[in-house]
């Protein structure tokens, strides 16, 4: 296999909040494929989606899906209640 420049393709990494690997995603998959697939994995695992150029170079944080699909924790004010009619 040939190790030139133009073969290496980086990968997005997924972890938990702890730093736990969850997942990989090569761009051997097409770019937007791997893009795709990641997210969707940091989203479901409420994780950060990082990129690595190359094995060699450290991870570089691209998004966090840290409090997705939690409900905020702001009071909603109830809707008062309508006047009867006489």
């Amino acid at each position: 296999m040939d190790n030139t420049i133009e073969n290496k393709r980086g990968t997005y990494v997924v972890r938990d909040k702890r730093g736990t690997y969850m997942g990989g995603y090569s761009e051997k998959l097409g770019k937007s494929n791997a893009v795709a697939w990641a997210t969707e994995c940091a989203k479901q695992s409420r994780g950060v989606l990082y990129y690595r150029k190359s094995p060699e170079e450290p991870e570089e944080e691209v998004a966090t899906f840290l409090d997705y699909g939690r409900k905020s924790k702001q009071k909603h004010d109830k809707p008062k209640p309508k006047p009867k009619a006489a």
